[in-house]
């Protein structure tokens, strides 16, 4: 019999492709930030330990809020924080703001843990082990997809954010895509009981 989740699975898999072009976008972009942001290196490598930052600060948060609100909520919310990041970094000119900006990524990475990584255990409940691994292939597709994507932009000199773009536009149309889908039924979970 075939899964109803078939096609959620998908789109939850295609925003860690995303998600492993963001991890790497700004370092792959390192000299061109540096003029934008008028840093050097270490300003950019800086800003890009926002996104770990900013992973780690709501992670537990996120979870909890997870369980008992459901899966969509975060994971769209992570999206759309993604979307602010692709869309902030290459139109702002502080490093200040592009801290800002890579600490959301970082929460959007979060975000999206919270509602992926449960949402495909409750769709594959016989194999969520296999379920959850093959997120990491869609980050490694991902981060091996942009290195590409950059050099035919140096290539055809064009400039660079266009790299942030396309993430952006997979990321859209993704979540266009997502809305559309069925997820697994989600049932919150209740405190026990406290002993008197």
């Amino acid at each position: 019999m075939k899964n109803t989740y078939l096609s959620t699975a998908l789109g939850l898999y295609l925003n860690y492709l995303v998600h492993g072009m963001g991890v790497i976008l700004m370092s792959l972009n390192m000299s061109s930030l540096e003029l934008q942001w008028q840093t050097n290196a270490a300003g950019v490598s800086v800003v890009i330990s926002s996104l770990g930052i900013g992973r780690l600060s709501v992670l537990l948060f996120s979870g909890i809020l997870s369980d008992k609100f459901g899966r969509r909520p975060f994971i769209i919310l992570g999206m759309l924080c993604y979307l602010a990041f692709f869309f902030g970094i290459i139109n702002t000119h502080s490093i200040v703001v592009a801290y800002a900006f890579g600490f959301l990524a970082g929460i959007a990475n979060s975000f999206l843990d919270a509602g992926t990584y449960p949402s495909l255990m409750e769709a594959f409940p016989r194999s969520p082990g296999t379920a959850n691994v093959l997120i990491k292939a869609f980050i490694s597709a991902g981060q091996f997809l942009l290195p590409m994507i950059i050099s035919l932009l140096v290539w055809a000199e064009i400039w660079f954010g266009w790299s942030f773009l396309v993430a952006a536009a997979i990321m859209i149309l993704n979540g266009l895509f997502l809305l559309r889908c069925t997820f697994p039924p989600h049932r919150a979970r209740k405190s026990p009981p406290v002993a008197d």
